[in-house]
């Protein structure tokens, strides 16, 4: 699926599902840090390749022989995978970031849920639902060093005593049609 996605320019008249990253220099930061996780033990499952000046495919990457993972963010399109041997290992790994803008369960299990809500470090918590599409409004942005941190500034702790927003669904809901240029 990840291999069919329609990547390129904004000017490309069979329209791209995914285009550009800001620079550059960042398409050459996401081939950068997938050569250092590489190197670092890691397997591509999906090497991401340049295609353009800023137009990067996908990524992804199986990182769970590395011992030391890097604590980094990368903003473009590099997925590391990492295997886990059960809810509360996964949670554990999820929890060992520095970072915590969101976390999301995939699961029809409510006891799964509660644990994963109860336990997980993340300002945006969501259940069968996207992680993305966060209000700007909210009144933190995760409890860790990712995001806007506290929009609302320093007010936000005397209205919100733990930051963290959550969106539940009741299914595991997949999509009718494939978005554009994506082959299921």
């Amino acid at each position: 699926m990840t291999a069919g996605i329609k990547v390129g320019g904004q000017f490309d008249e069979d329209q791209p599902f995914m285009g550009s990253l800001i620079s550059s220099r960042a398409a050459q930061g996401i081939l950068d840090a997938q050569d250092n996780l590489v190197s670092l033990g890691a397997t591509p499952l999906l090497a991401a390749r340049r295609i353009g000046d800023a137009v990067v495919t996908p990524g992804i990457l199986e990182v769970s022989a590395i011992e030391s993972l890097p604590d980094d963010e990368y903003f473009g399109p590099l997925l590391q995978v990492v295997r886990y041997s059960g809810l509360e290992n996964a949670v554990e790994l999820a929890n060992d970031t520095r970072y915590g803008l969101s976390a999301g369960l995939i699961s029809t299990d409510d006891s799964e849920w509660q644990y994963f809500l109860d336990h997980i470090r993340a300002g945006i918590v969501n259940r069968n639902r996207q992680l993305t599409g966060a209000s700007s409004d909210a009144p933190f942005g995760g409890p860790g060093a990712s995001g806007n941190l506290r929009p609302s500034a320093y007010y936000a702790a005397d209205y919100c005593a733990y930051p963290m927003a959550s969106m539940e669904g009741d299914e595991v809901v997949m999509p009718a049609t494939p978005a554009p240029g994506i082959t299921l």
